[in-house]
């Protein structure tokens, strides 16, 4: 009994998900967070989210995992403490928050620069590591304005200049 009446919800949820659903031509991308839980999951969640869904369980923090990897790769919840806007960010890190809408520059403790977008499903702060370009790993070695684009080339050229000896006598051996 009790299974059928699980069966049951199963089906008339399914029926309530694809009268309610969004149409998926008309939304290519998964941004539109006005989206409730419910909806969402049975439109875009795995098999085995919606199928735990169904049977009643709240499926929080896997809802937001697979919701998070769909709308922003790459980003997590920010569990730990809150990234405070940068005064003054890297121009390399200025140009990856650009890729994201109400993204900016924050400072993590523990991260270091990080993409910060505020009021992710109205409550979540979401967080995505910058990653710094090869040439500024070693800016303690060697000092490059990273806004130079003649000096980034100038020693790109230098490091290619050094090691092609290098890799040639590698690669005869």
């Amino acid at each position: 009994m009790l299974h059928s009446v699980k069966s049951a919800n199963i089906a008339s949820k399914k029926l309530i998900m694809n009268e309610n659903s969004l149409d998926r031509s008309r939304t290519e991308n998964l941004l539109d967070l006005n989206i409730d839980k419910d909806t969402w999951i049975y439109t875009y969640g795995s098999s085995k989210l919606q199928q735990v869904r169904s049977f009643g369980y709240e499926c929080d923090d896997r809802y937001l995992k697979e919701r998070l990897k769909a709308e922003y790769p790459g980003f997590i919840i920010n569990r730990g403490s809150v990234a405070k806007k940068l005064d003054f960010p890297p121009l390399y890190a200025i140009k990856e928050s650009l890729k994201w809408n109400d993204a900016y520059v924050a400072k993590q403790y523990s991260q270091g620069e990080v993409i910060t977008i505020d009021n992710y499903l109205g409550k979540y702060q979401i967080t995505k590591k910058t990653a710094k370009p090869w040439y500024l790993r070693y800016k303690n070695i060697i000092t490059i304005d990273e806004n130079d684009p003649k000096e980034v080339a100038f020693y790109a050229m230098l490091i290619t200049i050094v090691l092609s000896p290098i890799l040639a006598v590698v690669m005869l051996k």
